[in-house]
């Protein structure tokens, strides 16, 4: 007897007996992208409570690389260039286009407050707890941020992760119970029913916002054919929110390009889009009670390539960069990281009026302080040029107080990739 214990629990230890638990891993699950390439998922487990994901990072950067801190006389220092990680306590798992989502439990090894140094080299082992996605799911997104609430920092978002999670089979059904016989009994005289007050109709409890779609399609700017690609939508005010809301996110459909994410009515939502090898585009959009449509054509990364920088704001007359500008400047930022052999320009342009001489001159001095803030999120200098053009290229007749604004520009041309 006690040898046939001996032998089942061995039996519940082994793989065999994990399987009949419910549990399934798949080691190097094949990822169909990923936002850094620094982090990889080395294995997924589904237990019956979690979804673990086993990840590591490793640092590309070699030792020796500095980083260019630069200074108003032209000059600079450099200093260590280091990474820092952490997790945030927000991120998701989404399945089937955002059908569902999981949410985030706990990490160990990482922390989920405060950013952790990480030297150059190093190699740090974590493990992120997630709900347990629903059994008959084995495609799975890993949304952890959006890169653009992170100061220039990458998030550890993946995307198409194929894991063996297969459905659970249905239960046979059992044939209905034969109710017992019941033994005959003599006639019970009924009692008479007590009086009860009649209770005060409840009040109506106050309905939960009321859902509309954010809908379109996602498109090449030149061809015109479908992409698959990221839309990230951030509530920024609504029935339910104070603004501080984490962006969510759903993937258009490769065929047909379409993306659809769900919303509140009466609302206004942040809405990026994106997408490997193009540059994102970013819109404001207000909902009321019906579906809102918002179609993205994304201009691909190609030598020649030329576009207007959207939300990049200054004071009037002055070449100070608003704060407003950053969010724009880190997606640059982050694509002229992913892309490291790309190099740009950025031609300066203002309206008609003033002094022909002094808007050259502060056309000159604005793109010049983007330059300084991509330098500031590590992009090296040599790889941005820049020229100003003043009021001599308007892409309108300047006449009207509509016009004159679209002339106050910043554009970028890819000179290489």
């Amino acid at each position: 007897m006690n040898c046939r214990l001996i032998i089942l629990f061995l039996l519940l230890l082994s793989p065999f007996g994990l399987l009949a638990q419910g549990q399934y891993t798949t080691e190097n699950p094949r990822v169909d992208d990923v936002n850094d390439r620094d982090v990889t998922i080395r294995r997924v487990e589904l237990t019956d409570q979690y979804t673990i994901i086993y990840m590591t990072f490793r640092s590309r950067r070699s030792s020796g690389q500095m980083f260019k801190i630069p200074l108003p006389n032209g000059r600079g220092y450099s200093l260590p260039s280091t990474n820092t990680i952490s997790f945030v306590p927000t991120a998701r798992l989404y399945v089937n286009d955002g059908e569902k989502s999981f949410k985030f439990i706990r990490a160990e090894n990482i922390p989920t407050e405060k950013r952790r140094d990480v030297s150059p080299g190093e190699q740090v082992d974590f493990v992120a707890y997630f709900e347990r996605i629903t059994p008959g799911y084995e495609v799975f997104d890993l949304f952890e941020c959006s890169d653009q609430n992170r100061n220039g920092e990458i998030c550890f978002n993946f995307w198409g992760v194929h894991i063996t999670n297969p459905a659970k089979k249905p239960n046979a059904r059992r044939a209905p119970a034969t109710p017992p016989r019941q033994e005959s009994k003599p006639p019970v005289t009924p009692r008479p029913t007590p009086t009860v007050p009649t209770p005060e109709p409840e009040k109506p409890k106050p309905s939960a916002p009321a859902t509309v779609a954010i809908n379109g399609t996602v498109r090449d700017a030149k061809t015109k054919k479908p992409i698959r690609a990221t839309i990230r939508y951030r509530l920024l005010s609504g029935a339910e929110t104070n603004g501080d809301e984490p962006a969510d996110s759903v993937r258009s459909d490769g065929t047909s390009g379409k993306y659809n994410a769900p919303g509140q009515s009466v609302a206004v939502y942040a809405v990026t889009a994106s997408a490997k090898g193009y540059f994102s585009q970013s819109d404001t959009l207000a909902t009321s009670r019906s579906d809102v449509t918002r179609n993205f054509d994304l201009t691909p990364i190609e030598t020649g390539t030329k576009i207007t920088l959207k939300n990049i704001y200054f004071n009037v007359s002055k070449f100070d960069l608003k704060p407003e500008s950053f969010p724009e400047l880190d997606r640059l930022a982050g694509i002229m990281q992913e892309n490291p052999t790309m190099t740009i320009r950025l031609e300066g342009h203002t309206d008609i009026v003033g002094n022909f001489d002094a808007n050259v001159e502060l056309s000159r001095n604005r793109v010049n302080e983007v330059k300084r803030y991509l330098i500031t999120k590590g992009i090296d200098s040599d790889r941005i040029d820049t020229v100003g053009y003043g009021p001599s290229r308007p892409i309108n007749t300047n006449k009207s107080l509509k016009e004159r604004p679209e002339n106050r520009r910043v554009e970028l041309v890819i000179t290489k990739v």
